[in-house]
């Protein structure tokens, strides 16, 4: 019993490693393509900000249509090769656009490789990632699985910003109206996120193994699946699933209010490069113990029963920060652990709640619903920036912080309606 004790174990880590790989390639790819498509056409084509808007508007379009199509197509494939096995491939041609990207001569080339290829292939790609976790990972074990991948996730975003540094650094031409990153820079930087996606894509399709045909859901036509979606019948059966997407819309716009402001906020502070990385070092390592640890509560104790504490607990990081300014070794100490509060609620929070969202995901359209979540997440985007700038325009950037956690402890009766989803038995026994 021992002997097979451990190799489930060992089976377990594996596959999780895996899928966080997978994910870490994901996060890479989606730091490039968020940040340097848009200011090659500033920097290296000299284009108008219109240009960017119009780029990023109908990339952020295809993102929405996209990953709601294939998540329909993948719940329905029952290929020789897997279930969603084949969408991880279009990896590949995701990240050899964007290598293409660092070469575009103009305009049209870039809103075709950017709006048009990535837009699609991309969201092929993530489909299909999003939903390992769910497809692969039993429901007594995706707490610790989610903890765990989002430490490979948040390795995903540091690496492309270190080397954004190195970039900034040894690529950097001057300019009359300050510096740019030179071609040479961006070729790097977009080969380097284009080729990682491109392996964790391979890595996938070659080593995820997948449930066999016969143990899947009946396959449905396209139309005929997405218009059950909506029936009544289906909308009561996931009654829990919509409550969970209202509380996450709330809890979302609170999140959204800070996130396109935090660089900003971070910079102004003036903060010596030292200081930062001190900082890190100490933000960094306990931040990855609290992924851990708060995915283990998860499989152990449930879903939603610290739920509740971890988001009154993390919002009093954000109540700290107006009122502190790292200016001595108490204050900085004090800044340290409301940072340290406020990445539980961008981050740690995360792990429970997309455990809780794998188990109500239906098996037979764990990819539609994922579409479905996705549209709801970036919906959430929109009044969360406005209410934002709002605030930072009238009393200060900083300002945001404080009423962060409005929304935060807002969504909490929500998710208090949604039914735990961890069995009692399994409570007992993990």
């Amino acid at each position: 019993m021992e002997k097979n004790s451990k190799l489930r174990k060992q089976s377990f880590l594996f596959l999780v490693s895996l899928i966080g790989i997978i994910s870490a390639g994901a996060a890479i790819f989606g730091f490039y393509e968020a940040s340097f498509f848009n200011t090659y056409l500033e920097h290296i084509l000299d284009l108008d900000y219109i240009y960017i808007s119009i780029m990023v508007s109908v990339s952020a379009t295809f993102g929405l249509v996209f990953i709601l199509v294939f998540g329909i197509l993948s719940d329905n494939t029952r290929s020789k090769y897997g279930r969603r096995r084949p969408f991880l491939l279009f990896g590949i041609i995701a990240g050899l656009s964007m290598f293409l990207f660092a070469f575009s001569p103009n305009f049209i080339w870039c809103f075709i490789l950017d709006s048009i290829i990535i837009g699609i292939a991309s969201n092929a790609f993530y489909t299909a990632q999003r939903v390992l976790i769910p497809d692969l990972i039993e429901i007594e074990h995706r707490g610790r699985a989610n903890g765990i991948v989002q430490i490979f996730t948040l390795i995903g975003t540091v690496l492309p910003v270190g080397l954004t540094l190195l970039i900034n650094e040894f690529y950097t031409i001057q300019t009359g109206n300050g510096s740019i990153i030179s071609q040479n820079g961006y070729i790097i930087s977009l080969a380097f996120g284009g080729f990682f996606l491109i392996i964790v894509s391979i890595l996938g399709f070659l080593l995820i193994k997948e449930k066999p045909i016969s143990e899947l859901p009946p396959k449905k036509r396209f139309f005929e699946d997405l218009k059950e979606s909506f029936q009544y019948e289906e909308l009561r059966a996931n009654k829990d699933l919509f409550l969970i997407i209202i509380a996450l819309t709330i809890f979302n716009i609170g999140i959204r209010m800070i996130l396109p402001f935090a660089f900003n906020y971070f910079f102004s502070l003036g903060l010596p490069t030292l200081g930062l990385i001190l900082g890190m070092s100490i933000i960094l390592p306990v931040s990855l113990i609290l992924m851990l640890f708060l995915g283990k509560i998860a499989d152990k104790y449930g879903r939603k029963r610290f739920l509740t504490p971890i988001i009154l607990v993390s919002s009093i990081g954000f109540v700290i920060i107006p009122f502190f300014f790292p200016n001595t070794v108490i204050n900085s100490i004090i800044y340290i652990i409301a940072v340290i509060l406020i990445l539980i609620a961008l981050i740690g929070i995360l792990i429970p709640l997309n455990a809780w969202q794998h188990d109500l995901l239906p098996e037979s359209k764990r990819g539609q619903f994922i579409g479905i979540l996705n549209i709801i997440n970036t919906v959430s985007q929109i009044p969360g920036a406005i209410f934002g700038g709002l605030i930072a325009d009238a009393f200060g950037i900083k300002w945001i912080f404080i009423f962060v956690p409005i929304f935060l402890i807002g969504a909490i009766p929500f998710f208090m309606m949604v039914k735990e989803t961890l069995p009692n038995k399994i409570e007992d026994h993990v």
